[in-house]
């Protein structure tokens, strides 16, 4: 049962297997990297990389980018913060539509929060999935959003 895996008084090891381990233990065993290139660029690199990313998210995401959901609220749709957290940028629309589980309109190829929860209800973990309908979007989109961005709905 996968639930028994997930249980919290696992997480300790859980976290150190797949955040320490395999990391540290995939290039010296497949590609013959030293324990050290392991730990410091595959561990620790990595995870400085990652955590100062996913703390950018409100910073970046409500200073720079695009507003197409909603251009009287500060946070925007900033593409470089997507790609540095894989799929948290798209800020505006999360903030707009905060009850859609997928915080992207377009389902970006680059959303692995997104597979993450696809995944977890595929095995029954997530479910009731909320998303907003396209003619949702598009009225809000057309109300209060930048509109010069509303092109990829006239397709």
């Amino acid at each position: 049962n996968l639930l028994f895996l997930i249980h919290p008084r696992h997480y300790k090891l859980l976290s150190t297997i797949c955040n320490v381990i395999i990391p540290i233990a995939v290039p010296w065993y497949f590609w013959n990297e030293s324990i050290w290139n392991g730990f410091f660029i595959c561990y620790a690199f990595r995870y400085t990389f990652t955590l100062n990313a996913t703390w950018c998210v409100n910073s970046l995401a409500h200073l720079w980018g695009t507003k197409p959901y909603d251009e009287h609220i500060n946070p925007s749709e900033n593409f470089s913060v997507v790609i540095a957290t894989g799929g948290e940028g798209f800020h505006n629309f999360h903030h707009t539509f905060p009850q859609d589980y997928a915080t992207s309109e377009l389902g970006s190829p680059m959303n692995p929060s997104k597979w993450f929860i696809d995944l977890c209800a595929l095995f029954g973990l997530a479910y009731d999935l909320k998303t907003i309908s396209k003619e949702t979007i598009r009225k809000r989109r057309i109300r209060t959003g930048d509109l010069q961005h509303l092109k990829h709905h006239d397709d």
